[in-house]
């Protein structure tokens, strides 16, 4: 990857972008491809929609969804602590000790989620240290009271965990919310990779919205775009860490390349399109194999209105929803590749429909 693509991933990991939250990491998004795209918008939802080579025959839809999990500020008690309600799949007793960032009235608000120490923990409370509600857990801003915490944040403030960009061991990132800014980066980077390119089809990108609350821009944005066939590029389960039952998610590791979904969902011959894609331009994928897709944005491109042809695109990541969420850059990279060829090489979508 080079060093303006790693800045610009590494620029929308920085900014908090939780569902409903999204702007300003769409915004950012918006100006790396202006220059690119033929039209770009954002509609009514906030989904960024770009387009390029308008009035081919098939229209292909690229989506990866830009919002994070992260909470809300829910109650404020008379002691100045906060209560935060959810917003997506949270762990919640991953959330013990940590920290966390409040988009306060006059800025970024710092809290932790406070555990009681050891020492005053009888022998029967230390296997509950960690909460298994958000409700029975507080943050702490600091403040003394409701007054003064109400002068720094508001009821339904947004907030992520405080963790960010990390470099492991080769070429391996951990960093809170890839899921799935990294696949919103994926389809941003492939269309600008394609801008100047003569292309088969009429290429509609989508940085969709509040996937985490239940795929509601990309269900909207779908309708708006009528694809005749998708692609949605989201993070996917890797299996190489200790613990993991490779019998439900099959072997899938960091630096073996894009995972490419087998399943009813996605159109067997989009998928075979795909896999030739990769083998021709030697580059390395896998398999993993899904019985049902409604837990993805290929599922809400499928169902607008008379159906789309749809594959899914995952970047192995392991620890999904948590802070510390890990991945290869090499199939962060080898993801765009796969992407930017098999638009570039797309059959008509005559073609993926079941012969007579």
């Amino acid at each position: 990857m080079d060093t303006k693509s790693l800045t610009l991933l590494k620029q929308l990991l920085a900014l908090p972008t939780p569902s409903g939250w999204e702007d300003n990491g769409l915004r950012l998004l918006a100006a790396a491809i202006k220059d690119t795209a033929t039209t770009i918008n954002f509609d009514v939802h906030g989904n960024l929609h770009a387009v390029l080579n308008p009035g081919a025959p098939t229209r292909v839809m690229i989506e990866g969804h830009c919002d994070e999990i992260g909470f809300m500020v829910q109650y404020i008690d008379d002691k100045g602590f906060l209560t935060l309600t959810p917003l997506g799949g949270i762990t919640v007793p991953l959330l013990a000790g940590e920290r966390v960032v409040i988009q306060g009235r006059n800025g970024p608000v710092n809290g932790v989620f406070g555990v009681r120490p050891p020492h005053l923990l009888k022998p029967d409370e230390r296997d509950k240290v960690a909460p298994r509600e958000l409700i029975d857990i507080h943050l702490d801003i600091g403040a003394s009271s409701r007054a003064e915490a109400e002068k720094l944040v508001e009821l339904g403030a947004p907030a992520v965990v405080d963790a960010g960009w990390r470099e492991l061991a080769g070429d391996r990132v951990s960093c809170r919310g890839f899921d799935n800014r990294v696949g919103a980066f994926v389809v941003v980077e492939a269309f600008r990779r394609l801008g100047g390119r003569p292309l088969p089809v009429e290429l509609h990108l989508v940085a969709s919205v509040q996937e985490e609350l239940g795929l509601v821009g990309a269900t909207t944005a779908a309708y708006t775009a009528k694809p005749h066939a998708g692609i949605c590029v989201d993070v996917g389960f890797a299996s190489d860490t200790p613990g993991n039952d490779n019998k439900l998610v099959g072997d899938s590791a960091l630096g073996k390349g894009p995972i490419i979904c087998f399943g009813p969902t996605y159109n067997p011959k989009w998928r075979e399109h795909l896999e030739t894609t990769a083998n021709t331009g030697e580059i390395p994928w896998q398999r993993q194999v899904r019985n049902r897709g409604n837990s993805t944005n290929a599922w809400a491109m499928r169902l607008a209105g008379q159906g789309a042809a749809v594959s899914l695109i995952s970047i192995p990541t392991r620890y999904i929803h948590s802070a510390v969420e890990t991945l290869s850059l090499a199939d962060v990279e080898n993801s765009i590749k796969l992407l930017a060829g098999a638009i570039e090489n797309c059959p008509g979508h005559e073609t993926l429909v079941p012969s007579l």
